[in-house]
């Protein structure tokens, strides 16, 4: 199975609409529909559109997330029932952290019933990893083709053609498969630029959660500067960070479509293509909590 940007978008559209349809329970938490997780800050290539294409600009670091330090944020995301996505993804290449089979391990055992994910360049791969990745409960491992499309038939024969792994295309230079994104003004070669959503309203911290490999939690996925940090799991609950004041006025301002403060103010990402019904959750929360006052 391989996608695009456009059968990516429409499948996490669909995730998201399967997701509310089934909550038991309908409040402000639930706004959380996937929770993004960097598990290492190291990778071993350069992509054109990523920072770590330029090494003075976003520099690899042998930082990463422990299978103890999986534990604690598995327990923190159980505390939801959560039924949602978790992602390990984020800004390296998870196969390269020497614990991710421990991580996924504990990330499982906490939340037997969330869909977990992972992506990779698929480097590091082979079938004794992928099988420990799904014997530790990894629904799906996210494979990403970047050299071209005879990759499809070397991974396809390492791995068995089992189940449980899907491609994604990146390896044509005119558009590499996704929808260009400047990591928040990280790269400056893009297209698309800050102006083109200026006055738009973003979703992106109204639905998705990133937590980076030491428990930080940045107020969005595509903070790749790590400029606003806004808590800490391995130190405070999800609800004290999802709901702190520091994440309302960010909300707050998103929602009028005022992207001017960094790192938005430089971010050419839409921001409305998913995460419309935790937008609404949390302002008629934040609505209703002002007419009470």
């Amino acid at each position: 199975m391989a996608e695009d940007q456009y059968t990516m978008i429409k499948r996490r559209q669909q995730i998201e609409a399967d997701y509310f349809a089934n909550l038991s329970k309908d409040d402000v938490l639930s706004s959380i529909s996937s929770i993004d997780i960097t598990t290492i800050d190291l990778c071993n290539r350069d992509c054109v559109f990523c920072p770590r294409h330029d090494p003075k600009v976003y520099p690899n670091r042998n930082l990463y997330m422990t299978a103890e330090g999986a534990a604690l944020i598995g327990a923190k995301i159980a505390t939801l029932n959560y039924t949602g996505t978790i992602a390990i993804s984020g800004f390296g290449e998870n196969l390269l952290n020497p614990e991710i089979i421990g991580i996924i391990h504990e990330l499982r055992k906490a939340n037997p019933n969330a869909y977990i994910e992972a992506n990779t360049n698929g480097d590091p791969l082979d079938l004794d990893m992928f099988r420990a990745l799904r014997d530790n409960g990894l629904d799906m491992l996210n494979i990403n083709v970047y050299d071209g499309p005879e990759q499809v038939d070397t991974f396809d024969a390492m791995l068995e053609q089992a189940q449980g792994y899907r491609y994604r295309i990146h390896y044509d230079p005119a558009d590499y498969g996704i929808i260009f994104n400047n990591r928040s003004g990280l790269i400056d070669w893009i297209p698309s630029e800050p102006k083109d959503v200026a006055g738009s309203p973003c979703y992106m911290p109204f639905y998705k959660m990133m937590i980076d490999w030491n428990g930080d939690v940045l107020f969005c996925a595509n903070d790749w500067g790590r400029e606003r940090i806004v808590g800490n799991l391995f130190q405070q609950s999800i609800a004290d960070v999802w709901m702190s004041k520091e994440m309302q006025k960010v909300r707050m301002r998103l929602s009028k479509g005022n992207r001017n403060f960094s790192p938005c103010k430089t971010c050419n990402v839409k921001g409305t293509l998913v995460g419309e019904p935790s937008f609404n959750l949390l302002m008629e929360h934040y609505n209703a909590n002002r007419s009470n006052r």
